[in-house]
């Protein structure tokens, strides 16, 4: 069988009987789908061919393919074409791509068969209009890389720019090594002719003497040529200051400012955009005299924007966030911050700068930051990008008991925060209303509440505050449950890329999964709904013989609801909450009287139903138990051996963990998966910080918290337990409803007792 050696385009092996086993996996017989997908055929049947073995039947098919399938298709074989035939014929396949294509993801391709054939010439010739500033990094150092190899004049040029007009890579710094390197190299090749010259002169001076003695006392000394450094030229500093700000050497970086700033100064060039974002970096971290650099960066400011606001955007901005540093500069920063903002026309230096300026407000007051909001709300771009920011801010305002303010936040958000946001702070703002902690505005609590928990219901919000709201309202009609479910935003029509779905269809119905996902991540922008439902469902039979192709599935569907605002079909809901491993979840429930939804949850939200995974921490499997967890759990249930990458054995042994800490945190099915993911000390610690803070305003309740669980995770210290908790009580409750019949009020009420 072909193995193909560059793992992002190879033909990826299928066998025949494993074809056979997947039955509609698998795809359709193979007369039916070369007669349904005509012209494409070939290029599915090379595919077959190259499995089988049969290089040169692939080799035939692809070059077919190239020729008369359908655009996507005959792409895609074009693409497999520089691995496949002689090292001739796969240079000529590159250059086809390179010529006919042209776009990055095509000269990344070319470029790489070339470069593997040591075809550098080639390389620059297909890379001459190349975008140093937009095109991939990795491209644009093959093509530099080529012009070393053949020593192309122009290298220093280009190689100067690219370091220059864009923020420095990984790319940028190993090949700034090498072209120390080489730069040596040729300075010391140059110093040898020299002395090499010189050698040679001296010695024909000697030769000279010996046959002109009468004149040898009058012959001049031939004096060595002098020892030279290798030469610094303006450009080189340039570019080594960048690389120490890149390798975080900001002491000296900083050190090197002044120098850099003359240097554009002495040449009469402007800084560049991204020379002026390291200045700033090398000031905020290579000193500790704030205040100074703020005020160099106020006075460059002055003098760039009568030539370049948006240069003077930096400017502007590294002083505001310099006079932040040097503290009591408070109103002198926000107004550095909205001399930026207003220097700006770029959405997201725009989105970036009021950002800091949000976040530095946190620190002052709320009607600071609702003031700022105010006043330029109306020209963010992205509003998921302050996402983090709201989410500090609701932190800060329930820490603090300002819950007044919170409802104040949210009906001045609202519509300009992203929907999740707004959703959020409504249902949050509803409990404070209901619970009697703020008092909203004119009319009666209870009513505003209810307007408020329809509006997270009626919104594009998070399934777990929409779940949480059908509780509040207590919800229990089936239907109308399932419509707030399905129901998203407003409709949103995308027109699909009929050749991204035809390609799809036929890698299905030639049976080619694993080809599926990685085709799909390419194109998944361009599909429509209905499209990207059946690829999930069809990875999901498949992944009845390959788990990969179950995790593929969940992948594809959750994006898919995530991203389609109109309302969703029902069987996406099943899609994004899969019943995997129905065996051995129902044992392990039954076994530690558990709810099986409460344990899918768990599973789904742990490991995404991948029984292989590994986690940063060392966490095994399906539920991410710790091997010593997995060890002391195992003992109690006298497992004398055990496999955590077994899904029965991981299963059972998770589910007998989660039974455990939902007894030991006082049979609190929240607290435990709170435990479950910060470990019960954490939560317990919370509980006690909670609870004597709640005491002190005289409210503190029978709740172990002091107040409701709900309102209690939303204070959690802990960014990913808040998350971790919100998943699982809204995965638990689609479960539940799903297929257990039980609505997701009482799931919820389960969860927060």
């Amino acid at each position: 069988m072909m193995n193909f050696s560059r793992p992002a385009h190879r033909f990826l092996p299928v066998t025949f009987l494993f074809l056979f086993a997947l039955s509609s996996c698998g795809g359709t017989k193979a007369n039916a789908s070369q007669k349904k997908y005509k012209n494409d055929a070939p290029y599915f049947m090379a595919l077959k061919a190259a499995d089988s073995g049969d290089e040169s039947e692939s080799f035939r098919l692809l070059l077919a393919a190239r020729s008369k399938s359908s655009s996507l298709v005959a792409r895609r074989a074009a693409e497999d074409l520089t691995l496949v035939g002689t090292a001739g014929q796969k240079i000529e396949s590159a250059l086809y791509l390179a010529k006919n294509y042209g776009d990055d993801d095509a000269l990344l391709i070319a470029c790489q068969t070339l470069k593997d054939a040591e075809e550098y010439a080639k390389i620059i010739e297909i890379t001459e209009k190349l975008d140093l500033e937009q095109a991939p990094n990795k491209l644009v150092k093959m093509r530099l890389d080529s012009m070393i190899k053949k020593e192309d004049s122009r290298f220093e040029k280009e190689f100067y720019k690219w370091m220059t007009c864009r923020p420095i890579s990984n790319f940028h710094s190993e090949l700034y090594n090498f072209y120390l390197s080489w730069k040596m190299e040729k300075f010391v090749e140059n110093q040898q002719k020299q002395f090499l010259q010189f050698n040679k002169k001296k010695a024909a001076l000697e030769l000279e003497k010996k046959f002109t003695p009468e004149n040898a006392n009058q012959m001049p000394e031939l004096a060595p040529p002098p020892a030279e450094e290798m030469p610094v030229t303006d450009e080189h500093l340039i570019m080594a200051f960048r690389i120490k700000v890149f390798r975080k050497d900001y002491v000296q970086a900083f050190n090197n400012m002044e120098e850099i700033i003359g240097l554009y100064k002495n040449a009469g060039k402007p800084l560049d955009f991204q020379i002026l974002s390291d200045l700033g970096k090398a000031a905020l971290y290579g000193t500790n005299d704030f205040f100074t650099s703020a005020a160099r960066f106020d006075n460059l400011a002055k003098e760039l924007e009568v030539s370049d606001k948006e240069a003077a955007y930096y400017a502007w901005f590294y002083s505001a966030r310099l006079f932040d540093k040097a503290g009591r500069y408070q109103n002198t920063t926000i107004k550095r911050f909205e001399s930026a903002l207003e220097a700006t026309t770029d959405p997201e230096k725009f989105d970036n700068c009021l950002w800091y300026l949000l976040n530095m407000e946190l620190r002052t007051s709320t009607d600071d930051i609702l003031s700022t909001l105010q006043k330029y709300s109306a020209r963010i771009s992205d509003k998921s990008y302050f996402d983090d920011f709201f989410e500090s801010l609701s932190i800060l305002l329930l820490s603090n008991h300002s819950w007044q303010e919170f409802y104040k936040v949210w009906k001045a958000i609202d519509g300009k925060a992203s929907e999740e946001v707004s959703c959020k702070f409504a249902y949050i703002s509803g409990r404070l209303l209901e619970d009697g902690l703020a008092t909203g505005s004119e009319g009666l609590r209870t009513r505003q509440a209810v307007e408020a928990f329809t509006r997270v219901l009626n919104g594009n919000a998070d399934l777990y505050y929409k779940v949480c709201a059908i509780e509040r309202l207590n919800i229990t009609d089936k239907k109308i449950v399932e419509d707030f479910l399905l129901a998203g935003g407003t409709d949103e029509k995308k027109e699909e890329d009929a050749d991204a779905r035809r390609l799809l269809e036929g890698y299905a119905a030639f049976g080619f999964p694993q080809k599926i996902y990685s085709e799909w991540l390419k194109n998944r922008k361009n599909l429509s709904l209905d499209t990207n439902i059946r690829m999930s469902r069809f990875l999901k039979e498949c992944g009845e013989h390959e788990n990969i192709y179950s995790v593929q599935s969940l992948r594809i569907a959750g994006w898919t609801k995530a991203n389609f605002n109109s309302k969703i079909p029902a069987d996406l809901l099943q899609l994004n909450f899969p019943r995997l491993f129905l065996t051995e979840v129902s044992s392990a429930a039954n076994e530690n009287n558990l709810p099986e939804y409460a344990l899918y949850a768990l599973i789904r939200s742990e490991s995404f139903f991948d029984p292989n995974i590994v986690s940063s921490a060392g966490a095994i499997g399906l539920t991410q138990l710790m091997p010593t967890t997995a060890e002391d759990t195992a003992r109690k249930l006298k497992m004398n051996s055990y496999d955590e990458y077994d899904a029965q054995d991981n299963i059972r042994l998770g589910a007998k963990y989660l039974a455990d800490l939902i007894e030991r945190a006082g049979e609190s099915p929240l607290l435990a998966l709170f435990a479950y993911n910060a470990g019960l000390t954490h939560v317990r610690r919370w509980l006690r910080a909670s609870y004597n803070d709640w005491s002190t305003t005289g409210r503190a309740s029978m709740s172990k918290a002091g107040f409701a669980p709900d309102l209690f995770l939303e204070t959690l210290p802990f960014s990913e337990t808040r998350e971790y908790g919100r998943k699982l009580v809204s995965a638990a409750a689609m479960y539940g409803f799903l297929y257990y019949g039980i609505t997701p009020a009482k799931t919820v009420q389960w969860m927060m007792q």
